[in-house]
């Protein structure tokens, strides 16, 4: 079993994450804001992983637990032995398409295009996805690229979370022995 836990700080804002990337898809979530814990459990069931997260409040929570998540995901991965490496999918969910593809390189980047049309969903700023997610990519060591487009906000946002955990999986998922790389080492 493939477990990881990891604390992340961003700020005065701490976070912490519980991760099993061999789960059933289970999730426990407290953000402080109920449309990303939606989100959460959709990338946890997508990505069949169980995940167990909880942030403080303020305004740089959102960060601390894209740092924490994603620490939790580098420690389950470890050397990167055995792994797929890359991951891609394409989600939609009526109107709207995500496509997200991924490289656990070692190398942080986000690439991300598309746009929303409101200032937030329910009670989440679509703003602080984009730092969520860098802070991820960070703590995760990893490449991501996300395209998405639609009509509406919470669709567009629900098929990026859910292609991501599809591709997360994908990458995670055990393949061969060894590091995934020409030169032995990520």
């Amino acid at each position: 079993m493939r477990i990881g836990e990891a604390e992340g700080v961003f700020g005065n804002c701490r976070a912490e994450a519980r991760l099993n990337l061999d789960g059933t898809g289970t999730a426990s979530v407290s953000s402080g804001s109920g449309f990303l814990d939606h989100m959460l459990t959709a990338l946890a069931k997508t990505g069949w992983l169980d995940l167990t997260a909880r942030s403080d409040v303020g305004f740089c929570r959102i960060e601390a637990l894209g740092a924490a998540i994603g620490r939790a995901y580098d420690t389950c991965l470890g050397d990167r032995s055995g792994i797929r490496r890359y991951g891609s999918s394409s989600v939609p969910m009526d109107e709207a398409l995500a496509d997200v593809a991924l490289d656990f390189s070692g190398r942080p980047y986000l690439v991300m295009s598309g746009d929303f049309r409101s200032r937030s969903i329910g009670d989440f700023d679509v703003q602080l996805l984009q730092p969520f997610l860098e802070a991820f990519c960070l703590a995760a060591r990893l490449t991501l690229h996300i395209r998405f487009y639609g009509e509406n906000d919470h669709h567009k946002m629900e098929a990026v979370f859910k292609a991501l955990g599809f591709a997360l999986r994908q990458a995670a998922g055990r393949e061969g022995s060894g590091v995934p790389s020409t030169k032995g080492v990520i």
